[in-house]
Order: C-alpha cells, then sequence, then structure tokens
C-alpha cells in the first residue's frame, strides 16, 4: 500500500502520454533548459574556447551552435508536444521495439555521463566553497556523493521539482553573470574585450561550433523528456530559442571572457581572481544543481523503456548512484574526449526522428500504435550507423563536410533516411500500380 502511494505522488509519465491537464507554458519549458545551460559545464565550455579561440570567433561559435542546438530542440521537441511522448518512447516508433534497447540505453548512457561530468566539477566547487568558509580543506569525493543525492532528490520527483528549482536559481545565476562581466569591464573596455584571444592550443571556428553543440546536443536531442509537458508547439519553439538561442551564448561568451581575462579555464580559480569568494561559488553549485538533475531526469526515462518492470523513480535513484560511481572515477578528466563522443553518437539519433517524423510516418507516432511497432527498422539504425561513422570520420579530420562534425551527423542520417524511405515510398507505389494493371 504504501509502495503504491510514493508510486501515485512520484508519478512522472515515463512510458504514457502527459495529460493535456498537467502541460506548461514555454516560460516553464524555457526556464528549465536555461537552467540546464546556465551550468559550470557550459562555462567550462566557454573557458575551453577562450583558450583556443578570438573572442571574436567565439561570439559566431557561440551564436552559429546555439542557432543549429535551438533548431534540433524546436524540431525535435515538437514531436514531444505533439505525442506527450518522452525521448525513449518516441524513439521506439524511429528505430523499432528491439532496437531501442540500444538506442534508448546510449540515450541514457549519454545523459547520465553527462551527469557525472558536471557532478566532478560540483564536487570541486563545493571543497573549495567548504574550505573559504571554514578554513578547513575539503574533500571533493565527499561532496560529489552529497550533491548527487541532492540532485538524486529533485529528479525523483519529475518535471514539477525541476519547474521549481528553476525558477529559483536561474534568477540568481544570471545576476552573478551579468556581475561577472561588470567586474571585467571596470578593468577592459568593449575595444580590449573584442580584441581578446586564446593562449593555448588553436581551434579552428568549425571545432569551436562544434564543441558549443556538443556541449548541449544530447539535451537537444532528448528535448521532448521536457516538451512532452508542452501546451503547443509554439510554446516548444519559443522555449528553444529562449534558451539555445540566446542563453546559451551568452553564458558560453561570459565564460570565454573570465577565462581569457584571468587566463585559466578553471572555473573555481576565475570566481576567485574575480573575488567574488564564497557567495559565488555556492551559486555556481546552485548552477549545477539545476542542470544535473535534468540530466538524471533523461536518464531515468531512457532506462524506464527498457526496464519495464522498475518505476521511473526507481530507475533515477539507480541512474544517480551510478552517475556518482562515474563522477568518483573521474570522468570529469575527460570531459572534452567526452564530449567528441557524444557528438557522434547522439546527434545522427535526432537527424534520423527528425526525417521519419515530418516527412514520412507521423501519423504512425501515437501511444495508441505502439502495438504495431515493428522489431526493428532496419532502415532507420543503418542511417543513424553512417550518420555516427561520417561524425567520427570527420572529427579525426579524414574529411571535412560542414567543418562541424555533430552537424555532420545530423545531415548524413537524416539526408540518408529520406533518400532510402522515397526510393521505398516509390517501389511500393510502383508495386501498388502493377497490382492495379493487373
Amino acid at each position: 500500500m504504501e509502495t503504491k502511494k510514493i508510486d501515485r505522488a512520484l508519478e512522472d509519465y515515463g512510458v504514457s502520454p502527459v495529460p493535456q491537464e498537467k502541460t506548461k507554458n514555454y516560460l516553464s519549458m524555457a526556464l528549465i533548459w536555461s537552467g540546464v545551460g546556465i551550468s559550470l559545464g557550459l562555462l567550462l565550455t566557454g573557458g575551453t574556447l577562450g583558450v583556443g579561440l578570438t573572442f571574436k570567433q567565439t561570439l559566431i561559435a557561440g551564436f552559429a551552435g546555439g542557432f543549429v542546438l535551438a533548431i534540433i530542440t524546436a524540431l525535435v521537441g515538437i514531436i514531444g508536444a505533439k505525442t506527450n511522448l518522452s525521448t525513449a518512447m518516441i524513439s521506439r516508433f524511429a528505430f523499432g521495439e528491439l532496437a531501442i534497447i540500444g538506442i534508448a540505453l546510449i540515450q541514457a548512457f549519454g545523459s547520465y555521463g553527462w551527469f557525472g561530468v558536471q557532478l566532478g566539477l560540483f564536487g570541486n566547487t563545493a571543497s573549495v566553497a567548504w574550505e573559504q568558509t571554514t578554513g578547513i580543506s575539503g574533500n571533493a569525493m565527499l561532496f560529489i556523493v552529497l550533491g548527487g543525492i541532492c540532485m538524486i532528490a529533485t529528479a525523483t520527483f519529475g518535471y514539477k521539482a525541476l519547474d521549481v528549482l528553476s525558477k529559483g536559481a536561474v534568477p540568481l545565476l544570471l545576476i552573478l553573470m551579468i556581475a561577472s562581466v561588470w567586474r571585467i569591464l571596470q578593468n577592459n573596455n568593449v575595444s580590449d574585450i573584442f580584441s581578446l584571444q586564446g593562449s593555448g592550443d588553436p581551434l579552428t571556428l568549425g571545432q569551436g561550433i562544434s564543441i558549443v553543440i556538443s556541449s548541449f546536443v544530447v539535451g537537444a536531442v532528448v528535448a521532448p523528456d521536457v516538451s512532452r509537458y508542452a501546451k503547443s508547439e509554439k510554446d516548444t519553439i519559443i522555449a528553444a530559442l529562449m534558451a539555445f538561442f540566446i542563453v546559451t551564448p551568452l553564458i558560453v561568451l561570459v565564460g570565454t571572457v573570465m577565462a581569457q581575462v584571468t587566463g585559466t579555464w578553471d572555473l573555481v580559480d576565475i570566481m576567485i581572481g574575480l573575488g567574488w569568494g564564497t557567495f559565488a561559488l555556492l551559486v555556481l553549485m546552485f548552477a549545477q544543481w539545476t542542470s544535473n538533475d535534468n540530466n538524471l531526469y533523461s536518464s531515468a526515462l531512457g532506462f524506464a523503456v527498457v526496464f519495464k518492470k522498475l518505476k521511473k523513480w526507481q530507475l533515477t535513484v539507480i541512474s544517480g548512484v551510478l552517475g556518482i560511481i562515474l563522477s568518483l572515477f573521474g570522468i570529469y578528466d575527460n570531459f572534452i574526449p567526452f564530449l567528441s563522443v557524444l557528438g557522434i553518437l547522439i546527434p545522427p539519433m535526432g537527424g534520423v526522428i527528425i526525417v521519419d517524423y515530418y516527412l514520412f510516418n507521423k501519423s504512425d507516432y501515437s501511444i495508441q500504435k505502439l502495438a504495431n511497432i515493428p522489431r526493428i527498422r532496419l532502415t532507420s539504425i543503418s542511417c543513424w550507423i553512417l550518420g555516427s561513422v561520417v561524425a567520427l570520420l570527420t572529427t579525426n579530420g579524414v574529411f571535412s563536410l560542414t567543418t562541424i562534425s555533430s552537424l555532420d551527423g545530423i545531415l548524413v542520417a537524416g539526408l540518408s533516411q529520406f533518400i532510402v524511405l522515397k526510393i521505398a515510398q516509390k517501389s511500393d507505389s510502383n508495386v501498388s500500380s502493377d497490382t492495379i494493371a493487373s
């Protein structure tokens, strides 16, 4: 009986459509997506770009990457808004009932792998804040565990907890970002800022755009996990543009400027260098909370499609424990390689889903047709693999398409899906004509 009460209290529609009376407007979604974006991870992305690009190049990379993210988020997110289903559930229609086991697991591993990266940043920041406040040396691993438990708690309650936390955190985080830029401008005028350039190994503009896209490409492709709560398609589009074409590039630029002015991309050193002290570190820890519970939330939704006998809240706890372990083993130290792997595997899924839904099989994406899903759709799997292979090759410089490897993966997977399905459609049409003629 108690278990049933817990299940009802933590109901978040992991494998069923969100009821219309539970849907939200664009501001709710924009704040959740912005809360994910305003994080140590995105500031770290900006700092990474600042080491290898000029400020002007970072400006272009931030807004170009943010625009691509907004487009992907809107296109995939609208599917969630129309069906009220999670990404993993939608992927069942695109890839097949059997194939979704692999697809959903990759999506889930991507989300909680990112959870592990962010949690490592949280632990390092918290230990410094503790040391500054108490004078006692902090233990990053202890704070990783404590922070992970807090993030598991809010993610377990689902969308409603993400909504409440983001409404409290996002304004604070924006104030800190604005104050940081203001402090930098006290000693540097605008022309000084525009002439800043990185002091590390140079990056190409294409690499910079790809890093921005990769920093949230998992979130863009799994957009239905949030947009399934959208009241309308319009709400999804507005929320995507606000979060990714406005907030994301600005946070990247703040990270870049702070890195280039202070000479380091380590955010803890940057905040101390700017003289903000413990308060800023505490706010940044809050930023990690708003960002990371969303990663955990999405990973649990992915696992819910595979491990059907477990409730979503149970999977959230399991995912959180796995993410904590991953963080303790140092996934944070492999930040850039991890982003590259995500940029190779996840974006092509979005390309396949977008083409399949909008151009061919929209009417099949319905909970009422769940029983008719084929065991495996070889076309979709093959096109996803092809897109991932191309992204891998362009990432390693074997050849170049758009110069943005994650975008290459989306385009190749989507285009190949279109070509193969169009040929199959024409073939079916010819067969039908021959049958009628005979």
